[in-house]
């Protein structure tokens, strides 16, 4: 009994600290492994009424350090999981004779990987049945008074931790999809301009904040760029940024001059029925034609001017209040855009955190892109790159980056594939044949025929979805993008950037092979790219053909 006590003080201790469905999970079947003779753990959630489970064990695989995996399990099936959800009862089998006879399409498989008695417990809440627990046993068990009693206190501990995970997220699921709807689906081609773009939620068990951006193309040929952040987290931080991007839309068609559009959000901002209100923006009109951008800043932190070497320029001269204070006024800064100079607008994310105060991590930023080759400063590297060289990988706050330069037109070529085994080997032929009429080195070419085939395999196996193939030639590398479609529903960037963090078997052959690659995770998918160096063709090769 003091044993079976300590497991309940454990696991109290560690739900404690659960805060989603997944965390829950977790610590239930972790600690139940700790449990004498358990030899495997099976939690079930009902969803749809009970029409579908969704079910998790303790295996490896389920478990693992890049997340918990639950599979979908018929509510009707006759499994002791389904029919305990079903009743509402416990089921307890004693022996694996007992487990076959009850159970015939279940007992062959138990008996092999050595289960000899099954428990299944109901989570009770309110006196509705939300899932169940199963635990398996290497040894018979009796199932007397005490150990059905532990049982029953355990899951009831579980129970009340998963009913605050599942109103958590519903909670949170309600301010991502708001988050979701406000963010663009893909940053927009435009002529003369190359952008880049990059959004990360904050840490695991944070709430959804309040970054956003946008990109806005006006009939004129200027186009608006916005970066903000509303203070607070959840619902009522994402209906905020909801109405005030709304409103940004709104005003920018009316008006887009940066001073007027800040005064007009500021009152809007002022008259919202919530209290003490604030939100910090960036808000820039690019103008093309004129080669320069005016922009305004409203107590937002200061965006970068990178030029193609040495330190970037800190555009801090006119920095204006935050909006919903009535204090105005903004004034505009007149910004030259050359080819290779970018600017980088980002949110307080990345560069303040708890150990690390704003100041102290603009100049870090500062730091961190001077050190960067020059190569590298292109808009899209830096948006991707840059959260992983600040250290705000796993920032409890949203980290949110935007970018732009002037860039003339590069040869690009497109190919749309099919969300089937079928979509590698059209993309190798698709990347030979135009690289081919690029006049691209054999060797290079072999190199990114490997390359394509392993991001599109690894597309095809971790979304499901259909995906597009992009190539682009700026005269000195060659670039190959591959964006498929798996949002899955959220924002959220995986743990780890790294090789083997993208595929299950990593990419460790394009990170060896590439120049250059990365991931960048946005609301409506991935896009996982690398690029070569371009060398001239050789005579020899050249008569050679391909």
């Amino acid at each position: 009994m003091p044993e079976r006590l300590h497991h309940l003080e454990h696991l109290s201790a560690s739900l404690g600290d659960a805060v989603s469905v997944d965390d829950v999970a977790r610590a239930a079947l972790s600690e139940l492994l700790r449990a004498p003779s358990v030899l495997r753990g099976g939690l079930a959630l009902s969803r749809g009424a009970g029409r579908e489970l969704s079910f998790v064990s303790s295996d490896e695989e389920s478990l693992s350090l890049l997340g918990v995996r639950w599979c979908p399990i018929d509510g009707l099936a006759d499994v002791p999981l389904a029919h305990t959800i079903r009743t509402a009862t416990s089921e307890y089998l004693r022996t694996i004779d007992e487990i076959e006879t009850e159970y015939p399409d279940l007992g062959g498989r138990q008996r092999r990987i050595g289960t000899r008695s099954i428990a299944s417990v109901p989570m009770l809440v309110d006196g509705a049945c939300v899932g169940a627990l199963m635990v398996s046993f290497g040894e018979p068990q009796e199932f007397d008074e005490t150990q059905t009693a532990f049982l029953d206190a355990f899951a009831a501990q579980v129970s009340q931790a998963m009913r605050r995970a599942l109103a958590y997220q519903a909670e949170r699921s309600t301010s991502e999809e708001l988050q979701r709807s406000l963010m663009p689906h893909s940053l927009p081609e435009l002529p003369g301009l190359a952008l880049g773009a990059h959004y990360q939620a904050g840490g695991v068990n944070v709430d959804v904040g309040g970054d956003w951006y946008d990109v806005m193309p006006l009939a004129d040929g200027t186009v608006v760029m916005v970066l903000g952040d509303v203070m607070g987290k959840g619902v009522s931080a994402a209906i905020v940024m909801s109405e005030v991007r709304s409103a940004t839309r709104a005003y920018a068609l009316l008006d887009p001059d940066p001073p007027v559009v800040l005064e007009r959000l500021d009152a809007m901002v002022s008259s919202l029925p919530f209290v003490d209100q604030v939100v910090t923006m960036l808000y820039a009109v690019v103008e093309p034609a004129q080669g320069c951008v005016r922009l305004a800043v409203a107590g937002h932190p200061p965006p970068l001017l990178v030029t193609p070497s040495g330190r970037p320029v800190l555009l801090d001269g006119e920095t204006g209040p935050a909006l919903g204070f009535g204090a105005g006024p903004w004034r505009a800064m007149r910004v030259p855009l050359e080819e290779k100079s970018i600017l980088l607008l980002y949110s307080d994310g990345l560069v303040e955190t708890r150990s690390r105060d704003l100041f102290t991590g603009i100049d870090l930023l500062c730091d961190v892109v001077e050190r960067l080759p020059g190569r590298r400063r292109n808009p899209r590297e830096l948006c991707a790159r840059l959260t992983d060289l600040m250290g705000t990988t796993h920032a409890e706050d949203d980290v949110t980056l935007l970018a732009v330069t002037a860039s003339q037109p590069h040869p690009t070529e497109t190919r749309e594939l099919p969300a089937d085994s079928m979509a590698a080997a059209i993309a190798r032929r698709f990347v030979v044949a135009v690289l081919s009429e690029w006049r691209v080195d054999p060797e290079v070419i072999d190199t990114a025929e490997l390359c394509t085939s392993e991001l599109v395999t690894n597309a095809i196996i971790h979304s499901g979805t259909t995906s597009t193939l992009t190539l682009r030639n700026d005269g000195e590398f060659v670039m190959v993008m591959v964006h498929d479609r798996g949002a899955g529903g959220a924002v959220h960037q995986p743990a780890d950037l790294g090789p083997d963090a993208i595929s299950g078997r990593g990419l460790s052959l394009v990170d060896a092979l590439a120049s250059a690659w990365s991931a960048e995770h946005n609301t409506d998918g991935t896009t996982v790219w690398f690029e070569l160096e371009l060398r001239p063709v050789t005579s020899r090769a050249a008569s050679a053909g391909r």
